[in-house]
């Protein structure tokens, strides 16, 4: 299997040979952050206003974020690059880090302020140059995870054994310092390097330690070897860019690779901030085959890497190409902070989703947590990964097997440097079903409301109440939504006709009228109410509750009872009729018939208010007779029929 380093050095002259085949394909960037170095060639020096469009125009080709750069002289030499290359036209695009004046020339860092936050800047002192460490960070970001510690070196130049011992002395320097700090955090060691190949003592110096150990770089593109003069090297040197010199520039044409950027393992990982694999780019470098670019100048001949206004300019303004690679940011979280059920019933379904999105700018590193959910609630476990700029949805479910309160707070641990724990306080309520009942004490379905007995127009309205049984705050409210009344003859109703009602701990109250008018006396009506119940609506889970049926009586006073005991005596022509007295009546109707034992009382043929009367007509033959006990004008039933009369009567009524 290919090694991830034979791999990388793989995509790098794949990339060559797609931009040999493709002519001035420029590198684009993405949201990532773009370190480059560059060595200024002893800015200003006296060609300073003749070589500033070409830097301007080289810049704004690879528009680095983070610009690490060599041999300025002082602050004003600085200063002047920064307003004359990388401001001119846009001013604050650029700012400076702190400036150390020191012996020789000098190291310098710019970087864009909306992009990246300047941290710390600490001085190397050499018995050479000055090394440089500046920390700094994507903004954005504020974890110490997030940052970067860059070192910048002017090492020692020209080859010989003390020339090399002088470098080593430098990078060790660099070393004790580095070693300062843990091991696995974000570096790299950018700069002049003055180095010919990867086995001189400085350059071992700072990679042969183990893997993991504080300080130690690598190539991240993995092209060590004798890099001066070798055409197998020709597509990552950085130097010279001129065969006949300008500004003072070396000559000699493109054969030393001194300009580099190594990286610590941990900016390697594929984690966090971490290089962009394929990204290391000695700019303006095309490794031309044939004629070859070994030894010849950048511009001649044609370049196949970038256009010739370019190729020219990168001739002009320095004897050094400018080198870059990508870092991808961390990723970030962002999410909602709370997640609310609202109010349910028991044994809803009660879910919400949470989006969980990674908003660091592509690209960069993928998003990876897991949920972890308090007692109460669920959710999908797992691991669980979201590129930048992407979301994922996720089902969160609040448990309602049994009412309460519930809450908690779902923590979402992520690979995010700033937040590894994200909380979102989850809420709902769920409920207890309603319980209808006509009594408060219990729950009955059924009840009687009895108007009782009395005369016409002696009725009272009845109230009748409804209640949520042991109704409290987590239960839901009862729902009464119809009503409907049968029997009676249609005489029961509902004053102001029907309403539904929302019932908690306070009863529905109801009432119902009886209408009495051109009732019968003595008689007893009976109806039947029955309201239809549900949980309270709009709520997940509610149900259709058990009916309430109230039966309604109501009985009209003065209905006297017949008469079981009329007697006829006969005296000769004299018919006489006696019966007992009925409590409360007011007067007797004797109603008679000379034809038809069986008659339909009509008109009555007498009335009087004792217990007996005398036909003052007696009958020639037959004469048939029942009576009526009279309250309030209202009559009872009919007697027993009695008669005078010549034939039997064993089935009259």
């Amino acid at each position: 299997m290919m090694s991830s380093r034979t791999r990388k050095r793989s995509l790098c002259f794949l990339l060559l040979l797609f931009m040999s085949a493709c002519p001035f394909l420029l590198p684009t960037q993405a949201a990532a952050l773009r370190i480059a170095q560059y060595n200024s060639l002893n800015y200003p020096g006296s060609t300073g206003p003749q070589r500033d469009p070409n830097f301007r125009h080289i810049i704004a080709q690879f528009d680095p974020d983070v610009l690490v750069m060599e041999e300025f002289h002082d602050w004003a030499d600085m200063n002047q690059f920064l307003s004359n290359v990388l401001n001119y036209g846009q001013p604050g695009t650029y700012a400076a880090a702190p400036f150390v004046d020191g012996y020789d020339s000098d190291n310098a860092m710019f970087y864009k302020p909306d992009k990246v936050d300047y941290l710390s800047h600490y001085v190397i002192d050499t018995d050479l140059r000055d090394i440089d460490e500046w920390k700094f960070r994507p903004d954005g970001y504020t974890a110490d995870e997030a940052s970067i510690r860059i070192y910048v070196v002017h090492l020692k130049a020209s080859q010989g054994s003390d020339n090399e011992q002088k470098r080593l002395a430098e990078v060790q320097a660099m070393r004790t310092r580095m070693e300062t700090f843990p091991v696995g955090q974000n570096y790299m060691v950018a700069g002049d390097f003055n180095i010919y190949n990867s086995n001189e003592p400085a350059y071992q110096w700072m990679v042969s330690t183990d893997p993991g150990s504080a300080g130690v770089v690598h190539d991240p593109i993995d092209r060590v070897g004798n890099w001066h003069d070798s055409w197998t090297f020709r597509d990552v040197h950085t130097q010279s860019t001129q065969r006949v010199s300008f500004a003072g520039g070396a000559t000699g044409g493109m054969d030393d690779r001194f300009d580099q950027i190594l990286i610590s393992h941990a900016c390697d990982d594929d984690e966090g901030i971490s290089y962009i694999s394929g990204s290391y780019i000695a700019f303006g470098n095309d490794g031309l085959l044939e004629p070859s670019r070994l030894d010849s100048a950048i511009n001649s001949p044609p370049n196949q890497a970038v256009p010739e206004t370019t190729a020219n300019a990168l001739y002009y303004a320095s004897d050094h190409l400018p080198v870059y690679l990508d870092i991808q940011v961390p990723a970030k979280i962002q999410t909602v902070t709370s997640l609310d059920f609202g109010t349910v019933i028991v044994g809803a379904t009660a879910e919400e989703n949470l989006r969980v999105f990674n908003v660091a700018d592509p690209p960069a590193d993928e998003l990876n947590y897991e949920l972890i959910v308090p007692s109460g609630f669920s959710a999908p476990s797992g691991s669980f990964s979201v590129g930048a700029q992407d979301s994922s949805d996720h089902t969160i479910s609040m448990n309602t097997a049994a009412s309460g309160n519930k809450s908690g707070d779902l923590e979402i641990q992520a690979n995010d440097v700033d937040d590894p724990s994200t909380f979102v306080a989850l809420s709902g309520t769920v409920l207890d079903h309603a319980q209808p009942s006509t009594q408060a004490g219990a729950v009955t379905t059924e009840d009687t409301v009895d108007f009782g007995t009395h005369e016409i127009s002696g009725f009272s309205d009845q109230v009748l109440q409804i209640h949520n049984y042991d109704y409290d705050s987590l239960q839901a409210l009862l729902r009464i939504y119809y009503a409907q009344i049968t029997g009676g003859e249609g005489r029961f109703s509902l004053v102001g006709g029907f309403s539904p009602a929302d019932v908690g701990a306070t009863p529905a109250s109801y009432t119902v009228t009886f209408d009495d008018s051109g009732a019968e006396a003595g008689s007893t009506y009976a109806g039947i109410l029955t309201f239809s119940t549900r949980d309270q609506e709009g709520l997940p889970g509610g149900i259709d509750l058990s009916d309430l049926t109230y039966h309604l009586l109501a009985t009209i006073e003065g209905g006297l009872s017949p008469i079981e005991d009329l007697a006829i005596q006969k005296a000769g022509a004299t018919v006489h009729l006696v019966w007992t007295h009925r409590s409360g009546a007011e007067l007797y109707h004797i109603y008679s018939d000379d034809t038809d034992p069986n008659f339909t009382p009509a008109a009555p043929t007498d009335s009087t208010t004792g217990d007996n009367w005398s036909d003052p007509a007696p009958p020639v033959a037959n004469r048939y007779y029942l009576v009526r006990a009279v309250k309030q004008g209202a009559e009872s039933g009919d007697s027993n029929r009695v008669g005078t009369f010549d034939k039997n009567l064993s089935n009259a009524k």
